[in-house]
């Protein structure tokens, strides 16, 4: 027991000074760009809900700039998200396409925005559970007018024109402003819908099929065309080596910051503690009080 009491002593004792160390030569920073030399096929990962495109898009012009990689493979797993940024995505992946071969993974799930995103794919692979589809566009707006009522307030608003507020929540949505909305989500669908057909060659019964925002798996997805094969990360990745003729595919995680040197300093030294505990038969959890060992 005095032991790991003197362990535990001196594990905090070195991280304080670690920490002051990093605050002093600032080595809590990472490197600001990503080695590409270090590999040759590109990853590029779009996860999680799509509201920006620019993160997406500085990681395509770092593979632009780059004379070392030869692939690109884009792993989704989204469930959509911004028409906009979805759209951009999709055509500057589009554009890289031209230059470099250009697969796409999909995950759990590449749907709506996510599914928009794929499209930019030569050759798009999904698991058979990947959820996909979703071609569609929706507006929420939540109407509070007759809760403002309620508690007797009451909203004025001053505008320019009589669609400046169009769906304003505050105030009973008119015809005219309800016709304004469905008219732009009309709009955004009509090109949604045009890019999937032209890129995935679908049929205009298809098109039609999958226009009530419908989902599908990947089986099915498949069969009809939103996705070509059936197969894993790891297929794709060897349909790039194949297409880009890479005897030794070297996989560069574009999206992926590289470890600071603290970062980098406590992972091989926690994995160490982490061994030696094993050898020791015993246990250490990580709470918010503290070290406990049982």
């Amino acid at each position: 027991m005095k032991k790991l009491f003197w362990f535990v002593v001196v594990v905090v004792l070195l991280f304080l000074f670690v920490n002051w160390l990093g605050s002093k030569f600032n080595m809590y920073e990472s490197e600001d760009e990503i080695d590409l030399k270090a590999g040759n096929l590109a990853v590029i990962e779009v996860n999680g809900v799509i509201m920006e495109s620019l993160p997406v898009i500085e990681q395509i012009q770092k593979i632009r700039e780059s004379d070392q990689i030869k692939a690109v493979l884009v792993r989704i797993d989204s469930p959509g998200g911004a028409v906009g940024a979805s759209q951009e995505i999709f055509m500057e992946l589009k554009k890289l396409g031209a230059k470099l071969p250009l697969a796409v993974s999909m995950g759990n799930l590449a749907a709506s925005g996510g599914l928009y995103v794929s499209l930019a794919g030569e050759k798009v692979f999904a698991l058979p559970g990947t959820i996909t589809g979703s071609m569609g566009v929706l507006m929420n707006v939540t109407n509070i007018s007759r809760l403002m009522q309620k508690i007797y307030l009451d909203p004025i608003t001053i505008r320019s024109g009589e669609l400046k507020d169009a769906g304003n929540p505050t105030k009973p949505m008119d015809e005219k402003s309800r016709k304004f909305i469905q008219a732009m989500v009309d709009q955004n669908f009509a090109q949604f819908r045009e890019d999937v057909k032209r890129e995935r060659k679908l049929s205009d019964e298809t098109i039609t099929r999958l226009s009530d925002g419908r989902v599908v798996m990947g089986t099915e997805a498949v069969k009809i065309g939103l996705a070509q094969q059936i197969g894993t990360f790891q297929d794709a990745v060897d349909y790039l080596a194949e297409k880009a003729k890479l005897t030794k595919p070297k996989l560069t995680y574009v999206s992926r910051k590289p470890l600071s040197f603290v970062e980098r300093l406590f992972e091989g030294s926690l994995a160490r503690v982490g061994n030696w505990l094993v050898k020791t038969g015993g246990t250490f959890y990580l709470m918010e009080q503290g070290w406990v060992h049982d």
